[in-house]
């Protein structure tokens, strides 16, 4: 009978069991086109074990097995949810409606968690794959530029991976670093951007932001962390805000789906310098083919011809054949402005290819993709070239098991082209060269009056004949064509998450990720070189690794009493290891001029250095998060950190506090929170500042019996004393602000009000000579920050068919230096012009020389009207604007769509320096004018030109009188080099107003296609990027910044151009 009774109950139990029907049913949009890709979930399944879904096929067709009691829940990126029950029908069909808003929006925490951001007191910004993807942009951080309030993007020029800076709310330290911390997938990786041989701050080549190694095909979205309390959990690391990318990943159930993408695109210089084609080489209006300016004789003046040479003697033999004499009479009218510019500069191109292969089963999903950027600059022998490789795969062992791994793989290598304040860079040559002087002819053999041989010398225009070693400037085409400055990575970054829920409220993850580059870099000057007359070549090994784990559990309550409160709760452990070697070696003195790039060929003394840098943190973290009401929601968190820089531990605590006042409404407003939030976070020493250390050096600064050279070499204590009672800087940030959707949520509204001060700013702080030190590494300065912050939204139409949104953002940031120490100025840069660190003053003030002025504020002048120089240096500029801000417009209409983004910068100074110093050289456009004066005028030599003179110059008006600028007021005091001329008069008002990107696209699709082609769909796209600059600045973009990626900015000093570019993109979907 026992028996008989279990077979009746095996019976019964496989009865239950079997009760499966088969669904199948057609997913479908308002329009009646089918869903491609749409995620159909039996509800509940993952509670028994084991996740029941599947994703509809190119002709939105699916195929499910459920109990006949089942629900179905189907969900697509950018529609509305939709769930129904089976009740036993084998046929379903659904049509899909748009979402309205982003009601709730889905973001990223510091974690890498996903949140609700309605329960969120603190403010971010987030960016998906279709913005960065239609942006055009070859890099991550260059497409994210105009797109969030409070976030500043500044790319440094247009050279082919040039590095990017960016920063949030503000500057937040001094010396160091103001770029955020990067978390990739929940790891932190390295956007490091360090300068390295055959560069500086002032000149030589502008590296790569670290960032732009990833892939932007790669990235489902960047969330932006703007404040402290949102980036508290990291601790000492998150001054500057955190980047929290996540990549794309594979969908369960899904086939496998395969997409290729190409992109091309065209890039031109977006702005040229104007330079004047009416007088020739020399001074005073003569010619003189060895001056270093261009105030010579009016070329149209000239009889035309050949010029008469003198045919013995010396001469020039250049590699092209041509052979160059002595000058005797200047003759020719010819202009080589435009063929000299064109020599160097080209139109530059990319070419961007991607494959991804996607797919998931039941339990594993995977993303598998192959990008390869090939790009050659605007400036020819500019390249950079970029290969990735990733694989991100995720395995769900049961319900309650899941591991995630994600791995990366980048190769680029790339050429840069010297700029700046350097003899060697491309513009400081080409800029300067006179009107009516032809650099094509730019290396061959000089033959002296003996006729002796002197091959692969160098023909510049102050050395027409090649007769000198030193060429004084480069002549461009020896910058491009024979210098090199060459930079390998290798890169390889995987992170992997193991999730364990052993029960439903209950999670743990252990995570753990290694990021690791080694970047050789090779500086190569050959005989003949500006700055490096004998040669050069360096040669650099960076590399850096950076290992992070972290074990985290959470627990969950969203119903803890009643339905009316809910209670969250994490906690964690972080250990985090940076490593950073620097191997360089260089030589100045070639034994012969070859271009082989061999450390064979050097002459001794060369220089060899072998440095380290290592950091290691611990990291206590724990967040507890109450929902009360499902309306009041509040967070606390707070990090204990401990760090080999610092002695002892440190504690960041942050709270935030959103209160939905309205949660869901139908009238005028639909949505309505109010949100505060408050927290610390933090910036680390440098390593091995606690002790004074020794360093070594080989020879004393006199030529004398002391030059330890002689004796082997030595050591000698640092004149950096070192500071064993070293903390990090402590940023205190508070914020409020007001999330806001109208007209049932058309239209969204984000306003914040931000304040922090920085304590403890580390600087090197002056120290009296008697103590046998020159500076000490001290917690000395401090520093604030204040503004306001909005992005908006409106859905102007939306139809099934067609749609139109606007989309914007504002912000301004006032920032302060509260403190340095007892001292009044810090600057940042060097050079003429230097961002400055003042008290009383916004970081990045500008400081020169001036104009000496009455007490009333207006010019002081000389006897002759004109101004005259101040004797002491002094504030001549702010760069900060006064407020910055983005506008955009999306449409669509059926499968067409477009998108235009516009971006203004308003009311920063900004130091003109090429124009000011070219005045000088007499090349500018500005000073090529001629005038006939209609009454007598005197220059700033107190010479009186009668009226009726013709004469080269302008008229200007400085308060006391017409005066006119000549050559005598525009090579000294108006114009020129150094601190002998009056700067401040480089200084312009800085706004500009760009066309940042617009971009067409019209995606294909449907059962024609498939059958013709056998696609899902195909896209094809046409971007422009910087199409247009509206500003006061002339010859150069003012986003551009000498200083590239560093604190101090507004300055331009012969830097290389930025671009503008179209891009074309078809995109295959299988």
């Amino acid at each position: 009978m026992k028996k008989l009774l279990g077979l009746f109950i095996l019976l019964g139990m496989a009865a239950g069991l079997s009760a499966q029907i088969t669904v199948t049913g057609k997913v479908t949009d308002a329009d009646g086109i089918p869903v491609i890709g749409a995620n159909i979930i039996e509800t509940g399944s993952a509670e028994r074990g084991t996740l029941n879904g599947t994703i509809s096929d190119i002709d939105g067709m699916y195929t499910i097995s459920v109990p006949t009691d089942a629900s179905l829940e189907f969900s697509f990126t950018g529609m509305a949810n939709y769930t129904t029950a089976v009740d036993g029908r084998t046929v379903i069909n659904v049509t899909m409606t748009e979402q309205t808003a982003l009601i709730d929006e889905v973001v990223v925490t510091a974690l890498g968690f996903k949140a609700r951001k309605d329960r969120s007191g603190s403010t971010s910004s987030s960016v998906g794959a279709d913005a960065i993807r239609s942006s055009g942009e070859a890099g991550i951080l260059n497409s994210l530029a105009g797109k969030a309030s409070g976030v500043k993007i500044v790319r440094a020029n247009g050279d082919p991976g040039a590095g990017t800076n960016i920063q949030i709310r503000g500057a937040n330290t001094i010396g160091g670093s103001t770029q955020p911390l990067v978390i990739v997938d929940g790891v932190p990786i390295s956007n490091d951007n360090l300068y390295g041989s055959g560069s500086s701050r002032s000149g030589g080549v502008s590296q790569q932001s670290r960032l732009n190694d990833l892939n932007p095909e790669d990235v489902e979205s960047v969330q932006v962390l703007k404040g402290a309390s949102a980036a508290a959990l990291w601790g000492s690391r998150a001054a500057n805000g955190v980047l929290v990318i996540t990549t794309k990943q594979g969908k369960l159930n899904q086939g496998m789906r395969v997409s290729f993408s190409s992109t091309y695109s065209v890039d031109e210089i977006n702005r040229r310098h104007p330079l004047q084609t009416a007088f020739g080489q020399g001074t005073g209006g003569s010619y003189s083919p060895t001056s270093a300016n261009s105030w010579g004789d009016k070329i149209a003046n000239r009889t035309g011809g050949a010029d008469a040479v003198r045919n013995t003697g010396e001469y020039f033999l250049a590699d092209n054949g041509d052979v160059i004499y002595p000058i005797t009479t200047k003759n020719s009218q010819d202009i080589f402005v435009d063929d000299n510019f064109d020599a160097v500069f080209q139109t530059g191109h990319y070419i961007d290819n991607n494959l991804t292969i996607t797919g998931g089963g039941g339990k594993t999903t995977n993303y598998f993709s192959l990008g390869y950027l090939t790009q050659d600059g605007i400036v020819r022998n500019s390249d950079y070239q970029r290969a990735t490789v990733r694989f991100n795969n995720q395995t769900f062992f049961t319900d309650k098991v899941v591991l995630t791994t994600k791995a990366n793989y980048i190769y680029s290598d790339g050429n840069r082209i010297q700029q700046n304040s350097n003899t060697a860079g491309l513009y400081l040559g080409l800029l300067r060269t006179p009107p009516d002087f032809d650099n094509s002819s730019y290396r061959g053999t000089y033959f002296n009056a003996s006729g002796v041989a002197f091959p692969d010398r160098q023909r510049s225009y102050r050395r027409y004949l090649g007769n000198n070693i030193n060429p004084t400037y480069n002549n461009p085409l020896w910058t491009t064509n024979e210098q090199e400055a060459t930079t390998t990575v290798n890169r390889f970054n995987v992170s992997s998450n193991l999730n364990i829920t052993p029960v439903e409220w209950l999670q743990f993850d252990l995570r753990g990720g290694v990021d690791s580059y080694l970047d050789k870099r090779v500086y190569f000057a050959p005989i003949g070189s500006a700055s490096f007359n004998n040669g050069r070549l360096d040669t650099e090994d960076l590399s850096n690794t950076e290992l992070n784990f972290d074990a985290i559990a959470r627990v969950e309550f969203p119903d803890l009493v009643a339905d009316k409160i809910g209670f969250n709760g994490t906690l964690g452990f972080n250990i985090n290891d940076r490593q950073r070697k620097v191997l360089y070696a260089a030589t100045q003195t070639f034994l012969v001029n070859s271009d082989l790039q061999n450390f064979n060929n050097g002459v001794a003394p060369f220089e060899v250095s072998n440095s380290k840098n290592h950091i290691r943190s611990n990291r206590l973290y724990g967040i507890l998060s109450f929902d009360l009401y499902d309306q009041l929601f509040l967070n606390l968190s707070g990090t204990q950190e401990a760090a080999s820089t610092i002695q002892g531990t440190y504690f960041y605590p942050s709270a935030d506090l959103a209160w939905q006042f309205l949660p869901s409404g139908n009238g005028l407003l639909s949505f309505g929170k109010l949100r505060a939030s408050w927290g610390q976070v933090g910036v680390q020493p440098t390593a091995y500042r606690f002790g004074t250390t020794y360093e070594t050096f080989t020879y004393s600064t006199y030529d004398d019996a002391l030059d330890i050279n002689e004796f082997g070499g030595g050591f000698r204590l640092n004149d950096d004393q070192g500071n064993p009672d070293l903390k990090p800087e402590i940023k205190t940030e508070w914020e409020i602000g007001t999330d806001l959707r109208l007209f049932k949520n058309r239209f969204s509204l984000g306003l914040t009000y931000y304040q922090n001060e920085i304590k403890d700013i580390l600087l090197a702080v002056s120290l009296s000579p008697s103590s046998g030190y020159l500076s000490k590494y001290a917690n000395s300065g401090r520093m604030q920050n204040k503004g306001l912050e909005l992005d908006f939204g409106f859905k102007i139409l939306e139809n099934k068919s067609y749609g139109l949104d606007l989309y914007g953002n504002f912000n301004n940031n006032r920032n302060e230096v509260l403190d340095l120490a007892g001292v009044d100025r810090v600057p940042l840069t060097d050079q003429s012009i230097t961002s400055n660190a003042i008290v009383g003053q916004p970081l990045g003030i500008l400081f020169g020389s001036r104009a000496a002025r009455n007490d009333d504020g207006s010019l002081a002048l000389d006897v002759n009207g004109f101004p005259i120089l101040d004797p002491e240096q002094g504030i001549i500029g702010d760069p900060n604007p006064d407020w910055r801000g983005g506008l955009g417009l999306r449409a669509y209409f059926k499968n067409l769509s477009f998108n235009i983004l516009f971006e203004t910068y308003q009311g920063g100074d900004f130091a003109e320096r090429t124009r000011f110093v070219l005045t000088s050289f007499g090349t500018y456009a500005t000073v090529g004018n001629e005038v006939t004066l209609d009454r007598d005028l005197v220059n700033s030599q107190g010479v009186t030109f009668p009226a009726g003179t013709t004469v080269r110059g302008n008229i200007h008006n400085y308060g006391a009188g017409d005066v006119l600028l000549d050559e005598s007021w525009y090579t000294s005091l108006g114009g020129g080099l150094g601190g002998s001329a009056i700067n401040e008069f480089s200084i312009n008002d800085g706004s500009w107003t760009r066309l940042r990107e617009v971009s067409l696209a019209y995606l294909f699709r449907g059962d024609k296609l498939k059958s013709f082609t056998g696609m899902q769909s195909l896209e094809l796209s046409i971007t422009g990027r910087n199409l247009a600059v509206w500003t006061d600045i002339l010859g150069i973009d003012p986003e551009v910044n000498q200083s590239g990626v560093d604190n101090g900015f507004g300055i331009e000093y012969f830097t290389n151009p930025s671009s503008r570019s179209w891009v074309a993109s078809v995109k295959l979907n299988f």
